[in-house]
């Protein structure tokens, strides 16, 4: 779960550094700035649903260990 935080959280800032920087800078055509945002993003929303997953999976393990589902 924490792990899954930070890696969301570094990817998050990672395309926000990116934007900003393509915007002050152009340090990249713009297609391959759509590319690698696309990519940032898709890893970003990988990485939170098996963030979720996981979590949701160790709760309801838990839940099942203390009693309360069957």
């Amino acid at each position: 779960m924490k792990g899954g935080a930070i890696i969301c959280t570094a990817l998050f800032v990672l395309a926000v550094l990116l934007s900003l920087v393509q915007m002050w800078f152009s340090i990249m055509e713009t297609a391959l700035f759509w590319k690698l945002l696309i990519t940032l993003g898709a890893f970003f929303i990988v990485a939170l649903g098996i963030t979720l997953v996981c979590k949701e999976y160790l709760s309801e393990k838990e839940l099942k260990k203390k009693g309360y589902l069957d």
